[in-house]
């Protein structure tokens, strides 16, 4: 288990923002889930090339298809798609990666839960060694900007080793991952949520003119 963690983290971390939290649960349960349209479109931070593209993921599944095909397909679709879900198209020096974002409400705070949509590796064998694992941030919608705020890593480790703070987790050589369910990292989310120093400094996105 720890040999396939690592190396999905050799791969995620490649095209995830530094300051991220791995966990092998979601964040959020359906009915944690909200949808705000105004996430969907262009995005990136100002000087860099970088872009964040949110979409619908359920519209883009259903988008190649027309008339009674698409009545069809969505009615097949829509049991392994949560209309509330996103989908990230990440580009980097001009490679893209996808991802999977869901949005959820915890008490009065706001955070996207990020999942890998595929890794897309040409080794079947090789992909058969991955476990998919999510990271999150606290999210702020500002205007015609976001900011996100990811949990400060090197704090969190050091107040983990120290059992000052404590959830369910195991140590990897390089990572901390989080094997708390679902139902106890709300909890311990909801109880450090407005601890300022547990979060980095904002990383500002601004939506691009289209």
């Amino acid at each position: 288990m720890k040999t396939k963690i690592i190396l999905l983290l050799a791969v995620i971390v490649i095209f995830i923002l530094p300051g991220c939290v791995y966990s092998l649960y979601p964040l959020y349960t359906n009915n944690d889930l909200v949808y705000d349209s105004k996430l969907e479109g262009v995005w990136s931070e100002p000087g860099s090339k970088d872009v964040w593209k949110f979409e619908n993921l359920f519209q883009h599944e259903l988008a190649p298809y027309k008339g009674k095909e698409r009545a069809e397909k969505e009615n097949f679709k829509k049991q392994f798609i949560n209309k509330n879900t996103y989908l990230l198209t990440y580009t980097e020096n001009g490679e893209t990666k996808k991802m999977q974002v869901n949005m959820a409400k915890l008490d009065d705070n706001l955070f996207l839960d990020i999942f890998p949509e595929s890794l897309n590796l040409k080794n079947s064998f090789f992909e058969d060694l991955y476990v998919p694992v999510h990271t999150y941030a606290k999210i702020k919608m500002v205007g015609d900007r976001f900011e996100l705020y990811f949990i400060n890593t090197e704090l969190l480790n050091k107040l983990l080793e120290q059992n000052t703070i404590r959830i369910k987790h195991e140590s990897l050589d390089y990572y901390k991952i989080i094997t708390a369910s679902t139902e106890d990292l709300q909890k311990f989310i909801k109880k450090y949520a407005d601890r300022e120093d547990l979060f980095i400094k904002p990383t500002v996105f601004t939506k691009s003119v289209q």
